[in-house]
């Protein structure tokens, strides 16, 4: 989904790149698909009181509840869900906060669910025809942040069932 050509490539340091890495300083969208960006606090091992955030592009929906799983949710700073013009009232590229990242499961398959800040539901488009009963998992929740502080994330592994419609998440 991200491509990139040789001549963007960015002369990195060495001394500061981990090994076998790339860095770039353009990158192309090959689909014009919603993707993620994920802002994940890391910790200096050898020094905890000293940590950085670093901000992940994931292509796919299914891929962030995948790597949300294997975070600490308190590390996981932010989520942002950049929406393509034909999913935007503006015909334009917009973003929308996450708040929320739910794993549905049915008989007719599986898919993600996401909550914005205004704790409106969506999904990103590629959603089986779900047939009751649906199970939910709430795999991260990020609390609201408060002026300069940022909220905590809040993560739970209990499956609920929905008696929510058919479709409905």
């Amino acid at each position: 989904m991200f491509v990139s050509q040789p001549q963007y490539e960015f002369p990195f340091p060495p001394h500061l790149a981990h090994p076998g890495t790339q860095h770039w300083r353009i990158v192309e969208l090959t689909l014009h698909a919603p993707w993620f960006m994920v802002s994940v606090e890391i910790v200096d091992p050898e020094h905890p009181d000293c940590s950085m955030t670093r901000t992940l592009c994931i292509a796919w929906d299914t891929d962030l509840a995948e790597l949300l799983c294997t975070l600490d949710p308190g590390r996981v700073k932010g989520i942002v869900c950049m929406m393509p013009a034909w999913q935007s009232p503006t015909g334009q590229w917009t973003s929308r906060e996450v708040r929320e990242v739910w794993r549905c499961r049915s008989a007719a398959g599986h898919s993600v669910v996401l909550a914005d800040a205004a704790g409106e539901k969506f999904d990103c488009g590629l959603v089986p025809d779900h047939e009751v009963p649906i199970e939910q998992e709430l795999i991260l929740r990020i609390a609201p942040a408060t002026g300069h502080q940022r909220g905590g994330a809040t993560s739970s592994r209990r499956v609920r069932r929905a008696s929510a419609r058919k479709g409905r998440a």
